[in-house]
C-alpha cells in the first residue's frame, strides 16, 4: 500500500449506468493501492441511489452547490471549487471518474510537487487509451485492479498511431489534457480556482492547464515511456451535442488569446 498523503477530487453524475458501475472501480481501485487518503465526490444529481458510497472509509461526499437552468447542465469546474475548499490535504490529486493512472505516475507527481510546490504534473505520458466494453467487464471481474493488467492488452508498434483500435483498446490521443493531474492546494486557490464559466463537456481541461500554466504554475507531463491513462468506457450522452459546446470553445481561445495581466483580472470575474 502507498502512503498518498492527498486528497483526491471527483466529480459524479450518474447519467447512465457505466458512471456508477465506474466510480465503483476507481474507489475500489484507490482502496486496492493507497492508505492515507481523501476520498472526495461531488456529486451533480440529487436523487440517485448511491447508497454504496457510505460502504467505504476515506470518503466524503457532497452535492453540488452549482444550479443550472435546468436538469441536465453540470458543471465540473464549480464541482472542483467545491471539493478543493473540502480537502484535508494540500496534496491535490484530480481524478476524472472514468480514468486510471499508474500508482508508480502518481507517486512521481506528488515527488516532483513536494520539490517544485508550483508545478502542475500530468500523471502520464500523454496517451489516452480507451478501454473497451469486454476489457473493462474482464478487469473488474477480476478485481485485480492491476495497472499491468490492462497494460498487456496495448500493442507497443501500434502505441503510436492515433486512432488504432483492436477487440479490447482504441488509442484515442497521443498528448490528452484530460483525465487529471496533481498540484498543491495552494496553487488553486492563487488562480482562484477553476473557471465556473464552463457548462456540460468541451474545453473545460484544455483551459484549466493553460491558464494554470500562464499564471505561473507550469504545467508538465511525465517523461516514462509506455505509461499512458486507462480510459474505462462509457456511454456518451452529449459530448458535442452540448449546446454551450461553442461556448466554452469561445471561453479557451479568449483564455488563450489574453496576455497574463488580463488573465489575473479575468480569473477574478467569478466566485471560488
Amino acid at each position: 500500500m502507498i502512503n498518498l498523503n492527498s486528497s483526491i477530487i471527483v466529480f459524479y453524475r450518474r447519467d447512465t449506468e457505466d458512471r456508477e458501475r465506474n466510480l465503483k472501480t476507481l474507489i475500489n481501485w484507490y482502496e486496492k493501492h493507497y492508505t492515507n487518503y481523501q476520498f472526495i465526490i461531488i456529486e451533480q444529481d440529487t436523487d440517485s441511489d448511491n447508497s454504496f458510497i457510505y460502504n467505504h472509509d476515506n470518503i466524503y461526499h457532497e452535492y453540488s452547490n452549482y444550479k443550472g437552468s435546468n436538469k441536465s447542465e453540470w458543471n465540473k469546474m464549480s464541482a472542483y471549487n467545491q471539493g478543493v475548499k473540502c480537502s484535508h490535504y494540500e496534496n491535490l490529486i484530480f481524478n476524472d471518474i472514468d480514468v486510471i493512472f499508474d500508482p508508480e505516475c502518481v507517486i512521481e507527481g506528488l515527488e516532483i510537487i513536494s520539490k517544485e510546490n508550483k508545478r502542475v504534473i500530468l500523471p502520464n505520458d500523454g496517451h489516452y487509451i480507451c478501454v473497451k466494453e469486454k476489457l473493462r467487464d474482464e478487469f473488474n471481474k477480476t478485481k485485480n485492479f492491476n495497472y499491468d493488467f490492462l497494460l498487456q492488452y496495448v500493442d507497443k508498434e501500434h502505441y503510436n498511431i492515433l486512432n488504432y483500435e483492436n477487440e479490447n483498446i482504441l488509442v484515442g490521443a497521443l498528448t490528452t489534457p484530460g483525465g487529471g493531474f496533481i498540484t498543491k492546494k495552494r496553487n488553486i486557490f492563487n488562480c482562484n480556482g477553476f473557471n465556473v464559466n464552463f457548462i456540460g463537456w468541451g474545453y473545460e481541461d484544455n483551459e484549466t492547464l493553460l491558464r494554470f500554466n500562464k499564471m505561473g504554475y507550469p504545467v508538465g507531463r511525465l517523461s516514462k515511456p509506455f505509461k499512458p491513462l486507462f480510459h474505462i468506457n462509457h456511454a456518451f450522452i452529449e459530448r458535442e451535442h452540448n449546446p454551450y459546446y461553442s461556448t466554452n470553445e469561445n471561453i479557451f481561445k479568449l483564455v488563450n488569446k489574453i496576455d497574463n495581466k488580463l488573465l489575473y483580472l479575468y480569473s477574478n470575474t467569478w466566485k471560488m
